[in-house]
């Protein structure tokens, strides 16, 4: 396996979400990650888990909802929150990228959206239906580029996602920050839950914040998770990875594979009980 190299970064930046899984080198064994998630009964169970805590606070709203209030909306990313993308990174993964321009990933992107091969995450479809039949609204806040929109809509479409349109689903616009499109919506919109993969789905103001400022922030947000925001797994890529080892804000992007790896490992606790165990005699 190859390791990735800055090219493919400059599309990561471009592509935000999906793509950002360029920031990942193959010591993180990127590989087993992709496995767990297609075929692991385990990944399954969170996927319905999250589905079902968030399919319930919506009934509740929606029960509890009086003349005069404002509408009833959910918020959702789109990769790895209900689409599955990891038949795209098995492909990107197993391939030599360093002998790959910028342009031919972007292109491989492209033709995987466009494949007709992309589905949906296991009891998202369902979800959203189950949503949509209750009167509810739904905004897919994605930091794909214009550029795909239109592939990205049929692509949903075709998987039988609700409510798929220029209206409800709101891209990046040059901005990977979601926080200004979700202020927007609660303008007119009680959001009365939040999906997503990363810490940057919620408004919690995640994005710019270094690890330990994002850790702070999670835990004084502890009673609002599994509750109004509803994080799905995604060991493949994500901040978490590009900010291991980081005092930066915007995180650890300049830093080589062997920089990256030394940071990974010095970010692991170890129990030191368990030293000499192994050694030879």
């Amino acid at each position: 396996m190859k390791r990735l190299t800055l090219t493919f970064l400059a599309l990561a930046a471009l592509t935000a979400g999906i793509a950002s899984a360029a920031e990942t080198t193959p010591a993180v064994n990127v590989s087993d990650a992709i496995v767990w998630m297609q075929t692991s009964a385990e990944y399954r169970a969170l996927c319905y888990q999250a589905y079902n805590m968030a399919l319930e606070r919506v009934k509740t709203s929606a029960e509890n909802f009086k003349s005069g209030d404002k509408p009833i909306a959910i918020v959702l990313d789109c990769d790895e929150t209900v689409v599955d993308n990891t038949p795209f990174f098995a492909a990107l993964f197993s391939m030599d990228v360093e002998s790959e321009s910028t342009a031919s990933i972007f292109m491989m992107l492209a033709d995987w959206i466009n494949s007709g091969e992309v589905t949906a995450m296991p009891g998202a479809a369902n979800f959203l239906n189950a949503v949509d039949k209750l009167g509810v609204t739904i905004f897919y806040v994605t930091n794909k580029p214009e550029i795909m929109k239109e592939a990205a809509l049929i692509s949903m479409k075709a998987m039988k996602f609700p409510q798929v349109d220029d209206a409800h689903i709101l891209l990046d616009g040059g901005q990977s920050d979601k926080e200004y499109r979700f202020r927007k919506i609660e303008e007119d919109y009680n959001v009365v839950v939040y999906l997503g993969d990363s810490a940057h789905d919620f408004p919690i103001g995640m994005y710019g914040k270094n690890m330990n400022q994002r850790n702070a922030i999670a835990d004084v947000n502890r009673e609002l998770f599994g509750q109004t925001y509803i994080l799905l797994p995604n060991p493949i890529y994500g901040s978490w990875l590009s900010l291991m080892g980081s005092s930066s804000t915007y995180g650890n992007d300049g830093m080589t594979p062997e920089e990256r790896q030394k940071a990974l490992n010095e970010a692991l606790r170890i129990w030191k009980g368990g030293e000499g165990y192994g050694a030879e005699e």
